[in-house]
């Protein structure tokens, strides 16, 4: 029986072992953080790698459609472009417009007259301009 009193312990008192020291709690208290941190990081870095995985191919998506979309518009107006060339050639035949000005009454001058216009005046050329700048410069400076 005497065994027995000995074998059985109230737990009447705290549930923190009164003999466990100070940095023995510390350290149980450390080591069950870095446990909870390592749970932590490997639980959010899956989960952050996910949503950026998520995230770039959102962008991909819309960057696809934008360039299909692109892609329409520009065949149209390739196609507008060249039915407006081919209108403007059309448009600008010697046929046509030979037949234009025949309807105008149009001929062919008897006389043509070339008038030429005067030459410009060549400008100054000074051999000492650039010095005259450089001098101009350090006057802006007080140096003389």
């Amino acid at each position: 029986m005497g065994a027995a009193a000995y074998a059985y312990k109230p737990q009447l008192g705290s549930p923190i072992d009164p003999l466990e020291t100070h940095t023995r709690r510390k350290r149980r208290r450390r080591i069950k953080l870095v446990g909870n941190a390592r749970t932590l990081t490997f639980c959010v870095i899956p989960l952050f790698l996910l949503l950026l995985y998520v995230g770039l191919m959102a962008g991909l998506t819309a960057q696809t459609y934008r360039l299909n979309t692109d892609q329409r518009a520009h065949a149209t107006l390739m196609e507008r472009n060249n039915a407006l060339r081919s209108r403007v050639a059309q448009l600008e035949s010697v046929d046509r417009l030979e037949a234009v000005a025949r309807q105008l009454h149009m001929t062919e001058p008897n006389k043509v007259a070339f008038i030429t216009t005067p030459a410009p005046p060549q400008p100054v050329v000074h051999a000492f301009a650039f010095f005259a700048r450089i001098i101009g410069v350090t006057r802006w400076f007080g140096a003389r």
